[in-house]
């Protein structure tokens, strides 16, 4: 959905897995997709224990990002296969002002890693202005991430935060970056600042989730 409550339909979601149970070795398969519903809804099917990174994308939306510990799982009924997750894992991509030049960087980077051109989207995201808002440099480094270039990302993140260090989607940002890189203090740290720093109760919740899971993982 948007920041305004409204369902984005024909929404791509996915599903990457990074490292599996205890941030071990993952084993199984790694990605998966799904488009969202009329609702802004979607289900996928396989995920299993491990660290994964959620992406949403949609057209003229920065996507929304977050890499998160995937662990609490309970059986969906008595007499139900498989499980569900416990909390609700709410997205919500950006609207971006393609008709502004600055705008236009986001959205044709974005595309770009959409496409699997890394080196195209980072050669754009260079042209991401020194005086940009916190805002701006969030979602940049969302896309940064979206095209695998963590770096960047972490860097774009870090940015965001000394311009607005009450920003959610900063501290999200480097929370994932954290994540991925195995570095469980720091990450729950992150992501306790980031709960913080929103008030809808579905994003705490999955943020609550996520520290509790990082928790019990003890990873050498």
């Amino acid at each position: 959905m948007t920041e305004r409550g409204e369902r984005l339909q024909d929404a791509e979601v996915r599903a990457e897995a990074f490292f599996g149970s205890g941030a071990g070795t993952f084993a199984g398969q790694r990605q998966f997709s799904a488009r969202t519903n009329g609702k802004g809804e979607w289900s996928i099917l396989g995920i299993a224990p491990g660290i994964w990174l959620f992406e949403v994308t949609a057209a003229d939306h920065t996507p929304e990002i977050v890499a998160l510990p995937i662990r609490l799982l309970t059986a969906s009924g008595p007499n139900a296969g498989g499980q569900l997750f416990t909390w609700q894992l709410i997205l919500k991509p950006t609207a971006t002002p393609a008709e502004n030049r600055h705008g236009r960087v986001l959205v044709d980077a974005g595309a770009a890693a959409r496409a699997g051109q890394a080196g195209e989207a980072a050669a754009l995201l260079e042209r991401v202005p020194e005086d940009a808002d916190a805002d701006y440099l969030a979602a940049a480094g969302r896309v940064a991430l979206l095209a695998r270039q963590h770096e960047m990302a972490r860097t774009f993140f870090a940015r965001a935060l000394e311009r607005d260090p009450s920003s959610y989607r900063a501290a999200l940002g480097i929370a994932s970056m954290f994540l991925l890189q195995r570095d469980f203090d720091s990450a729950s740290r992150a992501f306790d600042a980031a709960r913080t720093r929103t008030r809808d109760k579905d994003e705490q919740r999955f943020i609550s989730a996520a520290i509790g899971d990082l928790a019990t993982i003890r990873y050498r």
